[in-house]
């Protein structure tokens, strides 16, 4: 019988199931990568990151809390350029984890350095091998 810890360990490995990925720009340059999908962890704070320019506001009346629903577009708050650079800081810091192979450290500040269109590339890879959907990140609707 496997123990907790050793199931813990043996589904750990996605990470470590490292794909080599040959990406073509529009001018026929090529460049190859190698990415890994990303972790449960590490989607759960990128979920977290594309909700910071998200504010909901709850009313107040006699010093206490009113019910209000998320529909009710007065409690609801969203800074469409803010909302907008959060969804770019998410698919750049999703392509930094999946490249971050092998004991390398890749940060979002060097992704942001590449070659226009090979971001966006990279991120479609890293949607395929780490099988993401819009349910996962918001940044993929905003994408695709």
């Amino acid at each position: 019988m496997t123990s907790n810890l050793e199931m813990l360990q043996k589904l750990s490995l996605g990470k470590d199931d490292v794909e080599k990925v040959t990406l073509e720009l529009e001018d026929g340059s090529e460049y190859d990568f190698t990415i890994r999908p990303l972790t449960s962890g590490e989607i759960s704070k990128l979920q977290a990151l594309e909700k910071k320019s998200v504010v909901v506001k709850f009313g107040m009346e006699a010093g206490k809390r009113t019910k209000t629903t998320v529909d009710n577009h007065q409690n609801f708050d969203v800074n469409t350029g803010k909302f907008s650079k959060d969804q770019s800081e998410v698919r750049y810091e999703a392509i930094a984890l999946s490249l971050s192979v092998d004991g390398e450290v890749i940060t979002s500040d060097d992704v942001k350095q590449m070659r226009v269109g090979l971001p966006e590339l990279l991120f479609a890879e890293v949607i395929r091998v780490s099988q993401l959907t819009e349910d996962d990140l918001t940044a993929i609707k905003s994408f695709q």
